[in-house]
């Protein structure tokens, strides 16, 4: 008989980290040098996003319209420039902050880099450009509204920041009627300028694109530099308890259970994210093995962290025939409590362990990808270390400090608890 081949633990070594350059006016450009092809990933990032907004769908349609026309160039020609280079600009809001990425060769990158100044320094915002975006934009919202997973959501972030939050609103159709070109206007001169911007480039990098990053944004200040640091971090007003949407002729309901958590500077915060992917995280999780596989009450379930700025959330999600509603909601806390109350093994530990690290080493394939790494870890606040500092702790932590972190954050009292759909 032959023996199978010897099991070897995943291998995944420190990151290195971006080198900070502090350009003249200020901004901070990250680069993350090496060999990837000829590609480039070029991204910029105005803090404020849609937590600093005046009105619902500022911040989102003041970065969406930003390709429709800039300078001299209309729409068109901004994208036929773009499709002559094989380029493309992603633009979108977050929390934080307003993304512009430029994926290109590295041999095109100075011509588009000089499109990209121009989109974000000049943008003119046509009117006529405004309303299909806005008709589009609507019409892909209203779809959207009947899917429950997607309510879920928004009723789920409204009772984590409370009503009055900007990050807490529930967006209405009526939201994007009342957008208009004054108020793209007002937020692009108060969030677009160098005093609020940092950059992020990676893949290959040579002195000539630098050259051109540091003359093209890094000269002289530009905009009316206001510069919104931590104005976004506002506290929550979170209101915990059962809250229920009905939903008329849907087959399933969604469910959403979850809190604020930790900020990123708590020493729990990475042991919690492990314990996280333990109960849900992963198709052989608590979660699933109950949930899914046991009980046959979802195709899918899963819990997470997300981040929004320093501040993060705890949420499980899933959905469920309507007449499973409640069995599930009671199975997920029978998960939560047994982890809080009973031992979790070392061999669970380490099975987790390995496919986190197996995850990061997906992840984290490529320049470009890496960069996106250290991209969301600068949007929580978190130090570039910190990266590697998760990889230590997945590394070293031990069954008995993930039980003592279930016991201190798992309340099921302090739960929010969203649940859309006809159940």
């Amino acid at each position: 008989m032959k023996t199978p081949p010897t099991i070897q633990p995943v291998v995944v070594d420190p990151m290195a980290l971006p080198v900070e350059k502090v350009m003249p006016n200020g901004i901070s450009l990250y680069t993350l040098k090496g060999c990837n092809k000829g590609i480039i990933r070029f991204e910029l990032l105005f803090k404020g996003g849609y937590a600093i907004q005046d009105k619902p769908l500022q911040a989102t349609f003041t970065n969406r319209m930003l390709r429709e026309g800039a300078g001299e160039l209309s729409s068109n020609e901004i994208s036929r420039r773009l499709d002559y280079y094989g380029a493309w600009i992603e633009c979108y809001s977050s929390q934080k902050c307003n993304h512009i990425v430029l994926y290109c060769l590295s041999k095109h990158f100075v011509p588009l880099a000089q499109l990209l100044e121009t989109i974000v320094k000049h943008p003119v915002f046509p009117e006529e450009n405004l309303e299909v975006v806005r008709r589009n934009g609507k019409a892909h919202f209203e779809v959207n509204s009947k899917k429950v997973d997607i309510l879920a959501q928004r009723y789920f972030e409204n009772s984590l920041w409370g009503e009055n939050h900007p990050l807490g609103h529930v967006v209405e159709a009526t939201d994007y009627d009342n957008i208009t070109r004054a108020d793209l206007l007002k937020y692009h001169a108060s969030v677009y300028n160098s005093r609020n911007l940092a950059l992020f480039i990676s893949g290959d990098v040579d002195e000539t694109i630098d050259s051109a990053v540091e003359s093209l944004f890094g000269v002289g200040e530009w905009g009316e530099c206001n510069n919104y640091a931590d104005v976004f971090v506002d506290s929550p007003v979170s209101i915990s308890g059962r809250r229920e949407i009905k939903v008329e002729g849907t087959v399933q309901s969604a469910v959403k259970i979850g809190f604020m958590a930790m900020d990123v500077a708590d020493p729990d915060f990475h042991k919690f994210r492990f314990l996280t992917v333990l109960f849900g995280g992963y198709f052989g999780s608590r979660l699933m093995s109950n949930i899914r596989e046991e009980n046959g009450y979802t195709y899918h379930i899963s819990a997470e962290v997300d981040a929004y700025g320093k501040r993060n959330a705890f949420m499980i999600s899933s959905e469920t025939a309507n007449e499973y509603v409640e069995l599930c909601i009671k199975e997920i806390y029978k998960e939560m409590e047994k982890l809080c109350n009973s031992s979790i093994t070392e061999s669970e530990v380490e099975h987790v362990r390995n496919y986190i690290l197996g995850e990061m080493c997906r992840e984290c394939e490529g320049l470009t990808a890496k960069s996106e790494v250290f991209v969301n870890a600068w949007l929580s606040g978190e130090s570039f270390a910190s990266v590697n500092e998760y990889l230590e702790v997945v590394k070293n932590i031990t069954a008995s400090e993930l039980n003592r972190v279930a016991k201190q954050y798992f309340n099921p009292s302090e739960m929010i608890e969203v649940v859309v759909g006809n159940f």
